[in-house]
């Protein structure tokens, strides 16, 4: 099959959700309450000092948070609002993500190991509370592409470069070119709250689309001295608020997985013959994953603080479980 066609329009796609970032995001500055977040994962980043360069390997993602009063037009009218006083906050972001088998100074195809992918995306997301029942709703929608148009190569490679480490050499059998297109809800109901400075929270999440399908459920407890988990948006003064949190937090997570197209590749893949790339088959897969997240948090009232340490149990046969460093910055504007 001729791929020049799909090639062409993942690039138009890539340009397309480049420009609804940016074109949204100016759009919205006048608003009252905007801020900007930076995520930064990387395996290497270790709490016990044994850091990895494999498997998810590293995750850059920037996001800019917004307000509005009006009614929400397309697309944000496709995430799902809950709020009982516009209790909402809008978001657009960008993110890149890259995965690596165990030894990255290999040149050949590393059978039965992960393969090589890169995913470059937008994210246009809510998060939606409703004070009342205690539910806070976070929707998002990603657009964007897999494979060599991701660019994940071409960051490590710069990156390793730069730091004097390891040249990646087995990128060119990374997984081929793709369409992102996924929507994900996850939700967020208090369970329980014996005092201010403990919170217990259930969770509830799914991911559906061409680039991931999975749900699952675990739940979020929170320790130490923060302001109401559900009307953080809606309190008017800053006296009626904690100026100062600190607080750590644990967050374990049970997913089943239907499909990973950054293990067996996405949806075009199907369609064509298997002439470059390396993918896993859907028998390789886990179908069970446990993920768990554990960290602290500061925050004032300008900007905030997550240093986490996460967990994700084998997605494939095989896998070992992997350890990483997650750090999380944001400022309001």
């Amino acid at each position: 099959m001729n791929i020049r066609a799909p090639n062409i329009l993942l690039h138009l796609i890539r340009i397309f959700l480049l420009s609804i970032i940016v074109n949204n995001a100016s759009a919205q500055l006048l608003k009252n309450k905007h801020s900007f977040r930076i995520l930064w994962d990387n395996d290497f980043i270790n709490v016990r000092g044994d850091g990895t360069d494999r498997y998810y390997t590293n995750g850059m993602r920037v996001d800019y948070f917004y307000t509005k009063s009006q009614k929400a037009r397309f697309p944000s009218s496709l995430l799902l609002d809950i709020s009982d006083e516009h209790n909402n906050i809008y978001g657009w972001g960008i993110a890149q993500f890259m995965f690596t088998p165990k030894n990255i100074s290999v040149i050949d195809i590393q059978y039965d190991d992960r393969p090589y992918a890169g995913a470059f995306y937008s994210i246009h997301s809510l998060q939606s509370i409703n004070k009342l029942d205690k539910t806070k709703v976070t929707t998002e929608i990603r657009l964007g592409v897999t494979g060599p148009l991701s660019f994940a190569r071409e960051t490590q490679t710069m990156v390793h470069r730069i730091i004097n480490d390891t040249k990646p050499l087995g990128w060119k059998n990374q997984v081929p070119n793709d369409i992102i297109l996924n929507y994900n809800i996850n939700i967020e109901k208090q369970l329980l709250q014996p005092s201010k400075q403990i919170i217990l929270v259930g969770i509830i999440e799914t991911f559906s689309g061409t680039t991931y399908n999975a749900a699952g459920s675990g739940f979020m407890l929170r320790v130490g001295k923060f302001n109401n988990y559900f009307d953080d948006i809606s309190v008017p003064l800053a006296t009626e608020r904690n100026k100062l949190q600190l607080y750590v937090f644990m967050k374990p997570i049970f997913r089943i997985v239907l499909s990973n197209a950054l293990l067996e590749g996405g949806l075009l893949n199907q369609f064509r013959s298997q002439e470059t790339g390396y993918v896993l088959s859907k028998d390789q897969i886990e179908r069970v994953v446990v993920l768990y997240d554990v960290g602290i948090t500061f925050e004032m009232p300008k900007y905030r603080v997550i240093i986490s340490q996460k967990s994700i149990g084998a997605e494939f046969k095989g896998q070992y479980n992997q350890e990483y460093g997650s750090l999380i910055l944001q400022f309001k504007l």
